[in-house]
């Protein structure tokens, strides 16, 4: 597993790219970088799309292969060196909060219309026998 933040992430990846043509001497592919690296080549190609992006790495095409070569090194300095915060887990906080509302709307409609059991027995009678539900009259 590679680093959390984007820099170190960059770093390991020039090098690796630098070592393996040292080694093998050609550029390597992402099979190649996976081996070397021991890691994925889906979290290889994520990193190497955002580094070429940024104009770090250059991809060359052949046939049906794709090899990868430094272009700008310097400009690994550029990227953010503190580890993004996941937005998953921004997402279940905001997921919590809403419902945590819905349940409080819930729970105030609910002592609004008075007995809980009422309209728990109302809801549970509407569920088995859908025809009990009245409904509002666009007319009216």
């Amino acid at each position: 597993m590679l680093p959390g933040d984007l820099y170190s992430q960059a770093h390991l990846f020039v090098a690796a790219l630098r070592v393996f043509d040292h080694l093998h001497g050609q550029p390597p592919s992402l099979r190649g970088l996976s081996d070397l690296l021991r890691v994925s080549e889906e979290e290889l190609s994520r990193i190497s799309r955002k580094l070429e992006d940024q104009g770090i790495v250059g991809v060359i095409l052949s046939g049906g292969d794709a090899r990868f070569t430094i272009r700008d090194h310097a400009g690994i300095e550029a990227l953010p060196r503190s580890a993004e915060t996941p937005k998953m887990e921004e997402e279940v906080s905001q997921f919590k909060t809403r419902q945590e509302s819905r349940l409080k709307d819930i729970e105030e409609s609910l002592a609004r219309k008075g007995d809980k059991r009422s309209v728990f027995e109302e809801l549970e009678k509407a569920l088995k026998d859908p025809s009990l539900i009245k409904k509002k009259n666009p007319l009216d």
